[in-house]
């Protein structure tokens, strides 16, 4: 009796320490999770004709979004640039955000270039792959009819898990008049699955507890990033979705998945071999064709 005493409390010890283990580390794996990378690069201003202003814009819930703002005497119309997760307003597009920026800018639009909470130079802040971040989106609308532009005259393009924000935030916000989503994910969960044990290193069995965690952090379930869901809420203004069909990261069905939401969405597909490189695939043709969609949609 004594020894099944001893084995049975042996055996409570090791699962107690096994279940702490696990829990310590899907804790651990969650902080990394809704923590984003700092990345920023303050000499990338010099790639605009005449210097930006720089701007610091508050939220509704009390961030200070930094952002580039450069008017432009060629027109009325204004763009909003979102980047992705771990970049920020200077390191989109593997560091040529900015100069898509500029050269916006030289098509005729005001360009308002900003960098998501907990990047760049924006306050910190957990991640929620677009739940919160399109708050930032919204305050850049605010802020530039406060600086006297129509909101028909507003558009808005976001790159991955930026534009994933963009959708949430045009879903919201009436004001914006059209946007562009670039290597867009449909749900964000599905990415997350795929990537996972690349990404992290650990086992799937620790995915659904890290999830947890993070929804402990941030307050916000991260697996309810669902722009799919989000996007016909848009209607009737335009949209314009822009995917690679080889895009290692984020598979092109995601995008077949939102174009599906939105049947009136213009659809442009290109053959960029990283996630999100149709910009650098071919610069000018991309310039080409967002510039096109805005100057057609911005009235």
């Amino acid at each position: 009796m004594k020894i099944k005493k001893v084995t049975t409390i042996f055996g409570i010890s090791i699962l107690s320490i096994g279940v702490v283990a696990y829990l310590g580390i899907s804790a651990i794996a969650g902080d990394k999770l809704s923590t984003a990378k700092r990345i920023f690069d303050p000499q990338k201003i010099s790639v605009f004709n005449s210097k930006p202003e720089e701007v610091k814009i508050m939220t509704s819930d009390g961030k200070e979004i930094a952002g580039w703002y450069i008017k432009s005497q060629k027109s009325d119309k204004v763009l909003i640039l979102v980047h992705g997760l771990n970049s920020s307003r200077t390191f989109e597009f593997a560091g040529k955000f900015s100069e898509f920026g500029a050269e916006m800018n030289r098509q005729g639009f005001s360009i308002l270039m900003i960098d998501l909470r907990g990047h760049g130079q924006s306050s910190d802040s957990r991640l929620t792959f677009g739940i919160t971040e399109r708050n930032d989106i919204v305050a850049a609308v605010n802020w530039l009819k406060q600086k006297g532009f129509k909101p028909q005259k507003i558009g808005v393009l976001g790159v991955s898990m930026g534009s994933a924000s963009v959708i949430g935030a045009a879903a919201d916000d009436a004001d914006i008049a059209s946007i562009v989503i670039d290597s867009c994910y449909a749900e964000v969960y599905p990415i997350m699955q795929k990537h996972w044990q690349s990404a992290s290193g650990l086992p799937e069995i620790f995915l659904p507890s890290t999830m947890m965690f993070g929804h402990l952090f941030t307050g916000y379930d991260p697996t309810l990033s669902k722009p799919v869901q989000e996007i016909s809420k848009i209607a009737p203004r335009p949209v314009l979705i822009i995917h690679s069909k080889i895009d290692p990261y984020t598979p092109v069905e995601n995008a077949y998945k939102l174009k599906e939401a939105y049947p009136k969405a213009e659809y442009w597909e290109t053959n960029a071999k990283e996630h999100p490189e149709s910009y650098n695939t071919d610069p000018k043709l991309y310039v080409e064709k967002v510039s096109d969609f805005f100057n057609r949609s911005l009235r």
